[in-house]
């Protein structure tokens, strides 16, 4: 979700005073998978690309916070003097604050290796392992120190290994217009229809039960690029949020920041009614969900909030600011809607008590990480999330205890699926996840340019049944 300087995913990121040094921060962040393209030297062109440069700007305006963005930063300041000690120290405060963070665990490692330590550097290396991601260390300086132990061969064995794939998902649908950057997917139970989203072509797409494809609303009726979608079949509406992106075609610079909510009959097909959001900033809305009185909610990854349409207002409104959200994506309700969960970029799990309006940290379960979750949904008792901010992407499902305040248990239900090009956003239709598999954010640079025809692929839909836990 949400993504581009990404809200996206979206999502959505260190800099700061002169002596930062943010190249160490982007290492990090690379070789922890929330930018996959370490190996190649460069900085990957997709939504997740376009939440690092958010998130660093973010950072540079609250580094003084002592936050783990802070820490990180020192880190970064002390590994740049070659003061190991220093950054080590810096890294373990950070990592006191967001204990899954996959980059943090592996500057720990790093500076346990160029202190010398190197059993420890192994056993922070095989923290990363059991999370289940895919690095390649043995490609990091370093680590040189390590080479030729068994017990770096060991981890490096383990890595390889996490990339096997597990596959239970099938084909539900293709697209055959490339070039959409799908994004979204929301389905109507009354028309047995889905609708699609577009980050690049700035439409929605409708797949109706015959199969047959058409256009509910595009460029013409005022969309910028789509994201979340939720229809309300009761009421015949379809709720999505639409954001300016560079990556979109069309783009003009006046439209940076610009985000709002579309509502459209259902019945008559058309847009009805759009809801900017209130205020200046740099806005970039991108999930929703809807809550059985029909109010909407919805996160702003850019300028991080939660806000809300209330059924008896019909006007869009903060609901909540929270100085511990840096890139909320996804949302889903709890079964009895009393618990509004949702899942930041950077920060893991949130239990928001609908109530209080106040938000909690769910704590991760041990050996995982519920940061780079994207889309969100609760089914079954469990939460679903797309976690395509960590390397390898993959389809997860979340146990909490009881009282939501921690995660008892971490599955991975797919992951390392060839088929996957940033999957991004899911619908629960029964007890079947159908989700975006291959966004191919990475297809669009920031100048809204394509890449070229032959290189393009059709939009996939997969399904997967989400069986018992």
């Amino acid at each position: 979700m949400t993504r581009p300087a990404r809200v996206h995913r979206h999502s959505n990121r260190p800099s700061g005073g002169a002596d930062c040094n943010v190249s160490l921060w982007v290492t990090l962040a690379l070789v922890s998978g929330l930018c996959d393209a370490a190996s190649e030297g460069r900085m990957m062109n997709s939504k997740i690309g376009t939440l690092l440069l958010v998130f660093l700007w973010s950072w540079h305006q609250d580094a003084q916070l002592q936050d783990a963005r802070y820490y990180r930063e020192q880190a970064g300041a002390a590994y740049n003097q070659k003061n190991y000690v220093q950054a080590l120290e810096n890294l373990q405060k950070a990592l006191e604050l967001i204990p899954d963070h996959p980059s943090i665990i592996y500057g720990i490692a790093r500076m346990q290796s160029l202190l010398g330590n190197q059993q420890d550097a192994l056993i922070w290396l095989g923290k990363i392992t059991r999370m289940g991601m895919i690095l390649h260390p043995e490609k990091d300086p370093d680590f040189q120190g390590l080479v030729t132990l068994e017990g770096f061969r060991g981890v490096l064995k383990q890595f390889e290994a996490n990339a096997g794939p597990i596959v239970h998902s099938s084909i539900a649908f293709t697209i055959a217009e490339k070039g959409l950057v799908t994004e979204g997917i929301a389905y109507d139970r009354v028309e047995q229809t889905f609708y699609i989203s577009s980050i690049h072509k700035r439409k929605i797409v409708i797949r109706d039960k015959q199969g047959r494809m058409g256009v509910l609303a595009d460029e013409k009726d005022g969309l910028w690029s789509v994201l979340g979608m939720a229809v309300d079949s009761g009421r015949r509406i379809l709720w999505a949020t639409t954001t300016a992106f560079p990556q979109m075609s069309g783009y003009d610079a006046q439209m940076e920041g610009k985000s709002a909510v579309l509502k459209f009959d259902l019945k008559a097909k058309k847009l009805i009614k759009k809801y900017p959001v209130p205020g200046p900033g740099n806005h970039g809305l991108g999930d929703l969900t809807l809550n059985s009185s029909g109010d909407v909610l919805t996160t702003d990854s850019n300028t991080p909030a939660v806000y809300v349409i209330r059924h008896d207002r019909d006007d869009i409104e903060l609901l909540l600011k929270d100085e511990q959200f840096v890139s909320p994506q996804g949302l889903a309700f709890s079964s009895d809607q009393k618990h509004l969960f949702m899942a930041d970029y950077s920060k893991g799990l949130f239990d928001i008590d609908v109530t209080t309006n106040r938000a909690r940290h769910i704590t991760p379960a041990p050996d995982s990480t519920s940061l780079g979750i994207d889309g969100l949904y609760f089914c079954k008792g469990n939460l679903i999330g797309v976690q395509n901010g960590v390397t390898p992407n993959r389809l997860v499902r979340l146990e909490l205890s009881p009282d939501y305040s921690r995660m008892s248990r971490f599955e991975v239900l797919e992951v390392n699926n060839p088929l996957f090009d940033e999957p991004t956003l899911g619908v629960v239709v029964d007890d079947e996840l159908f989700f975006i598999a291959n966004s191919q954010w990475g297809s669009v640079d920031e100048k809204g340019q394509l890449s070229p025809e032959e290189k393009l692929k059709s939009p996939l839909i997969l399904h997967l049944k989400i069986g018992p836990k």
